[in-house]
């Protein structure tokens, strides 16, 4: 096996849009193709569910947008939620340098579990509180809660995230639909 190639944030920041998604793993690049209609329209689905509720609460919804989690490390959650509280720290024109409040991946079929470990480990380390992980294939949601905790819910079970995002819930069958 090859050296990988490290590149730094200054770096990533610079790569030109070429209409694939870009992260940074311990300076290493990786890239996505876009997401695939299914994906997008799941996307598009559980982001309005989370936007919806947070209109009650405050917060913001963000799609695709990147966290330094760490000094080598730019992660693009599928959608993200960020308290009211942290709204402030936002600033517009570069990636967030926290954790989002809650992280949701939805699975593709080119993902590796390794790095999806992996990246549910970074959110955490950086503040994150909730990831949720949608399986598309299943119909299934996986919550990993900081401090090692998950529980996988399928279609006909309630989702909610009270330490969250109050007020929320929904049926997992619904963030499919």
């Amino acid at each position: 096996m090859g050296a990988r190639t490290l590149i730094t944030v200054a770096e990533f920041e610079k790569l030109p849009d070429d209409g694939n998604l870009h992260e940074l793993d311990e300076g290493e690049l990786i890239v996505t193709p876009p997401p695939r209609p299914r994906h997008g329209r799941i996307q598009r689905i559980v982001a309005l569910a989370l936007d919806q509720a947070a209109k009650q609460g405050g917060g913001e919804v963000l799609i695709e947008t990147g966290f330094r989690l760490a000094s080598d490390v730019v992660q693009a959650p599928d959608v993200a939620f960020i308290r009211a509280e942290k709204q402030g720290q936002i600033d517009w024109d570069r990636y967030c340098e926290f954790g989002p409040d809650l992280a949701v991946e939805i699975l593709s079929p080119d993902d590796k579990a390794g790095l999806l470990q992996r990246q549910i480990a970074r959110y955490f380390e950086a503040g994150t509180t909730t990831v949720w992980v949608l399986d598309p294939n299943s119909i299934t949601l996986t919550v990993y809660e900081a401090g090692g905790k998950f529980r996988t819910l399928c279609a006909s079970d309630l989702i909610d995230s009270p330490e969250v995002l109050p007020g929320f819930s929904a049926t997992v069958s619904s963030l499919f639909e």
